[in-house]
């Protein structure tokens, strides 16, 4: 039987928020890596809970959120 391994996401980001975040996880005792899945999985429940449309694609909801009127 294999270890199980969780899938792993590659993303960019500005090179000041990198710092503050190696900053921030250092100061907890945390991997950056586990401080960014804990940040991520809490947007991700907190959008699950205040938000009732059922598209699990947040970024299609800003669109649709954005979207004043109705569409011809």
């Amino acid at each position: 039987m294999g270890k199980y391994r969780r899938p792993r996401v590659n993303f960019v980001l500005d090179e000041d928020i990198r710092d503050d975040l190696m900053v921030w996880a250092k100061e907890e005792g945390r991997t950056m890596s586990n401080l960014v899945e804990r940040i991520v999985t809490a947007a991700v429940q907190g959008n699950r809970h205040s938000n009732p449309n059922p598209n699990p694609n947040p970024l299609i909801q800003q669109e649709q959120a954005g979207k004043g009127g109705t569409s011809q």
